[in-house]
């Protein structure tokens, strides 16, 4: 288990002890453990920290200092990924997972033994919150308290025990969906693969928004994420802060784990891009609740993983009136939301039924709290129904063929037989199923 992260932090480099042994408390050392000072030990003036990393020592007296030298902190950095390579289940991670998990709770649980602090009592540990000030900026004893004040509020974050028998069960780890790896629950993300791969039809690349790019530009999410870092350090957003996790009691046992939830955000910064998309979307239309699709019971969002008691996807066609209509890499799509009551099939006439064939639709693979980027309605076609034409209703594919890729069915593709080009596979709703009643 990691040490627990140091909550006492005083001024910038008051505990610094070059700076004391110098007499100048306007400069610090490179706190850089293990290997030599890239710039030989040259001093970080306190007013330019622009050019350094920040980071923080589990030892509350720790004296070696808090801050590194960009280019040290990144040599020091590798020798930390080189560990966590050799360590439990990343070594299962590429590359870029182990880079990104690295600072988060998911990667520094296995990682914290390479990161031992010049004080021989702590470890060190990138801080995430910080962001340089501009030059000339310097720290004032006010602004510090307001800061660690903010920090310690931020990190109050709500047990992830959903009641006193499932204490074991919900662990903090991230679950299925994430803007860099795949799922173990199909569907889980835009490239994941069809069940049958006999056949193919259309473009076999993945959508955009389950991916790296999540929706949108990576530049544009930095803008985005500008806004909502706001939003939500200041704790005064419009999204509601997920007081526990007693909303999941009603799921099944083996399913209160981070395999079906999505709990933690995979972005370097705390900063996911499928939470990032989700939020600006929301915001900019003003609202923290979204209904689903089915039933039309309204759910709060969160700002935090799981970000509603459901899921969220993103489709070409608009299922109800409280989709949000959204552009994604130019095109146009609905950010769609269906409840965990509806996806579970729990109460009658939660449950849906294919109107030709009567297979039941099932959503319960799906993971709660986070955005799927493609139609999950389509995703999964029961029969010959929903792989005809809208046009001149032939079938688009043989019975027996599939897709590669569950993403491939919300795409815009020609039809063979009379080249109308449409979102053949995403049908209306009413036209596909209809509900079971007892």
């Amino acid at each position: 288990m990691a040490p627990r992260r140091n909550q006492q932090e005083g001024l910038v480099g008051a505990m610094d002890p070059e700076a004391i042994e110098n007499h100048d408390a306007s400069v610090t050392r490179c706190c850089v453990p293990g290997v030599e000072c890239l710039r030989g030990d040259a001093p970080i003036p306190l007013e330019d920290l622009r050019d350094v990393v920040k980071v923080t020592c589990n030892n509350d007296h720790c004296s070696a200092g808090r801050y590194m030298h960009r280019e040290c902190f990144d040599e020091w950095e590798q020798t930390v990924l080189t560990y966590l390579k050799s360590c439990g289940r990343a070594r299962s991670w590429s590359e870029r997972q182990r880079h990104q998990n690295l600072w988060t709770k998911k990667g520094y649980d296995l990682a914290f033994k390479a990161c031992g602090c010049r004080c021989g009592k702590g470890h060190l540990k990138k801080d995430l919150d910080w962001v340089p000030p501009p030059p000339g900026f310097g720290p004032k004893e006010d602004d510090s308290a307001k800061k660690k004040k903010r920090r310690n509020k931020q990190n109050n974050r709500p047990s992830l025990a959903v009641s006193a028998h499932h204490n074991s069960e919900l662990r903090a780890r991230t679950g299925s969906l994430s803007s860099s790896n795949g799922s173990s629950s199909p569907p889980a993300s835009a490239s994941s693969v069809s069940p049958v791969h006999s056949g193919s039809f259309g473009s076999s690349s993945s959508s955009g928004c389950g991916g790296g790019g999540s929706g949108s530009s990576k530049m544009g999410c930095c803008r985005r994420d500008i806004f909502f870092r706001k939003i939500h350090n200041s704790g005064n957003g419009i999204f509601s802060r997920r007081q526990d996790f007693s909303s999941f009691n009603s799921l099944p046992r083996h399913k209160l784990n981070s395999y079906h939830i999505k709990m933690e955000d995979e972005g370097n910064h705390g900063n996911d891009d499928t939470r990032c998309f989700i939020l600006s979307t929301l915001a900019a239309n003003h609202t923290s609740r979204v209904a689903c699709i089915l039933c039309h019971a309204p759910m709060l969002v969160y700002d935090r993983y799981p970000l509603i008691d459901g899921t969220f996807f993103l489709s070409p066609r608009q299922h109800s009136k409280s989709c949000i209509e959204t552009k994604v890499e130019g095109r146009t799509q609905f950010l769609s939301a269906v409840c965990m009551g509806c996806l579970e099939a729990w109460a009658p006439g939660r449950r849906l039924r294919c109107r030709y064939c009567n297979t039941p639709w099932d959503g319960s693979s799906l993971v709660l709290g986070t955005m799927y980027s493609y139609d999950i309605f389509a995703a999964m076609p029961c029969c010959t129904e929903r792989l005809k034409c809208n046009s001149c209703q032939k079938p688009l594919l043989m019975p027996h063929q599939r897709l590669n890729f569950f993403s491939d069915y919300s795409h815009r593709v020609a039809c063979p037989h009379c080249t109308a080009q449409d979102f053949h596979f995403v049908k209306p709703l009413p036209f596909c199923y209809a509900r079971e009643w007892p």
